[in-house]
């Protein structure tokens, strides 16, 4: 692929817009910061600059461009991001050779194998076998334009249909097998079944749309046959980070700035088709910090709409804990006695359903029921605790607006003074506070620029900066004749050898869709250009006026402090060589001088 067509791309594409699409972003200063899709975090430090067109974050160290988020973030190839890319920006796109084709990698033959599994439960569903699949579908309500848009199939009893419609395609045993879509039989290594048979298929998207495992329900009840079944734990298809419905009612979850929670698939498809394309659900597993971190790129309000019964009420808790402290706005959805939202809106309507989510509950006004329907309010010493434990969640909300709202509406529940409450919730924070700093203390990580054990001198550094930051200067440093052997450590000859190689209009995103340059040099390039405390405010650490909008003499002040470093090195040497070597000890001192003499002239260039 050739280097302009990527630069094209990177030039075309407004990287805040793109990366805005999965990251809420906000302006701070000349850049955007957001909470950071690759990991998990409270406090936003994900930085996108629009300026440079890059991103970085100074939590876990991600940092590229446009074409390197969409590889990264949507698991999309490097040929997939290109082509989809250059169709966002309407550049035309040269399809993949047969050569490149045949270097497909295993992932890309994974996510194929699964993407023509769904395809093939889908024809299924269609045919005599699927018969009493599409009889139950249809029983339980569902359109088949709801059955289309959610790619619903069906597994066929049998042993090794699946395995041989795929092997026949040209899929390999091993290839379905790390796609979750076989099984090798215990005491024959080299047989090996369908894992899913006789079941409705559900297919799991990851963020990008694409199929990444299934969920599959018995149609009969079988005895030690779970009522659902999912892919198993792959490179792909990870539970704990996938939420279903998700992609299908992004669009929606950004529009109505809120999600509604439900249990399952079921719940989520009964509601999409009802028009409520916010619901979304866990894939069989309770709900996790990572899909927390998920939902937060699109909303921060979310409706818990789960089961009445002691398992949904300690579902519903655990979600209450973890959204909180992650800034999420949560409001509890009473449910009709012994329905779910399934039954809900099939039985009731969805204006039913909408009059529950207008009516829903804040999570502490929830909790005092559920404390009342228990009891618990009755006895002291549980009446205390549950006070404390209220109070602890409030703590945890990083909004302390928020504090004095939440705390009013805990007197008003039990009819406390607020004053007593505000006293107990400032004795927790401070508590809660010291032992977070405390934990912070023993082990603070380091997201400093340190490309390696090696120094590179200040001076090094300065020149590189200027570089990157302004093209110009490096066409001044080639009129001086000045390259990479001029720089003064190993490092610093490598990194300069990188910006010679790729001299051009955007000398940082040459480098950055290079595959040649190693991963942790790009890093030290962006972090040089968006560490926290930006170039532009470093000149006064490089010892300039901040307001220096003169490049040149900027430059000539940094080329002229490079030298004067030199000199002070080579200086230093000369007095080892003079006490190791005192046979020629008036030659040193001789070239002392000289280098003495010329620093002496470029200290008095540096104060004109």
């Amino acid at each position: 692929m050739k280097a302009d067509l990527r630069e094209e791309i990177i030039e075309a594409i407004d990287i805040v817009d793109y990366i805005g699409e999965a990251v809420n972003l906000r302006r701070r200063g000349v850049n955007f910061v957001g909470l950071c899709p690759f990991h998990q975090e409270k406090t936003p430090s994900f930085t996108v600059s629009p300026e440079k067109k890059i991103f970085k974050c100074f939590g876990c160290g991600k940092s590229g461009n446009v074409i390197t988020f969409a590889i990264e973030y949507y698991g999309l190839t490097y040929h997939e991001a290109l082509k989809e890319l250059a169709k966002r920006a309407g550049i035309r796109y040269e399809p993949l050779t047969e050569k490149a084709k045949e270097e497909l990698t295993k992932r890309d033959r994974i996510l194929q194998a699964l993407e023509y599994a769904k395809k093939y439960y889908q024809k299924v569903l269609y045919t005599q076998s699927g018969n009493v699949a599409l009889a139950y579908l249809a029983n339980r309500g569902y359109t088949k334009a709801t059955i289309a848009e959610f790619e619903i199939g069906y597994a066929p009893s049998g042993w090794d249909n699946l395995l041989k419609e795929l092997t026949s395609a040209g899929f390999s045993k091993e290839i379905l097998l790390e796609a979750g879509l076989i099984k090798q039989k215990e005491h024959s290594p080299n047989e090996f079944y369908d894992l899913f048979r006789e079941r409705i298929m559900f297919p799991i998207y990851n963020h990008s749309g694409k199929v990444v495992g299934f969920g599959g329900r018995i149609l009969k009840e079988v005895e030690n046959q779970p009522k659902y079944l999912n892919s198993p734990q792959t490179d792909l298809f990870d539970k704990s980070k996938l939420l279903f419905g998700l992609f299908k009612g992004r669009n929606e979850i950004r529009a109505k700035e809120s999600v509604i929670l439900v249990e399952g698939y079921a719940d989520v498809i009964a509601l999409h088709q009802a028009g409520f394309k916010n619901a979304i659900a866990s894939c069989g597993t309770s709900l996790t910090e990572e899909q927390l971190n998920q939902i937060a790129r699109y909303c921060k309000t979310i409706y818990i709409a789960y089961d009445g019964d002691e398992a949904g009420q300690k579902a519903t808790e655990r979600a209450i804990q973890l959204a909180l402290p992650l800034g999420f706005e949560v409001l509890i959805v009473k449910l009709i006695e012994n329905e779910d939202p399934d039954s809900i809106v099939k039985k009731y309507g969805a204006k039913a359903f909408h009059n529950l989510l207008d009516n829903a509950k804040s999570f502490l006004q929830y909790l005092y029921e559920l404390a009342q329907s228990k009891s618990i309010l009755t006895r002291p010493a549980q009446k205390s605790k549950f006070i404390h434990y209220c109070l602890h969640l409030i703590s945890t909300i990083p909004d302390k607006l928020q504090h004095i709202e939440f705390v009013q509406e805990l007197a008003d529940l039990l009819s406390l003074p607020y004053s007593q409450l505000e006293t107990l919730l400032k004795e927790k924070s401070k508590l809660e506070k010291e032992k977070v700093e405390s934990a912070e203390n023993i082990a603070k990580p380091d997201f400093s620029i340190n490309i390696t054990k090696q120094e590179l001198e200040l001076e090094e550094e300065q020149l590189i900066s200027i570089c990157l930051e302004f093209p110009e200067a490096f066409d001044l440093l080639k009129i001086k004749k000045f390259h990479s052997e001029h720089m003064i450590t190993e490092n610093g000859k490598l990194l300069f050898s990188i910006l010679e190689n790729h001299y051009g209009k955007d000398i940082l995103n040459n480098i950055l869709i290079d595959p040649e340059v190693p991963q942790e040099k790009k890093d030290y390039f962006v972090n040089l250009v968006l560490s926290k405390e930006k170039l532009s405010e470093r000149w006064e650490k490089f010892g300039f006026d901040r307001e220096e909008k003169d490049t040149g003499k900027i430059l000539e002040d940094v080329y002229t402090k490079f030298n004067v470093k030199k000199i002070d090195l080579t200086v230093k040497e000369l007095r080892k060589k003079m006490v190791e070597d005192p046979a020629n000890q008036e030659q040193y001192l001789k070239k002392m001088q000289e280098e003495l003499r010329r620093k002496q002239k470029l200290l008095n260039f540096l104060r004109r």
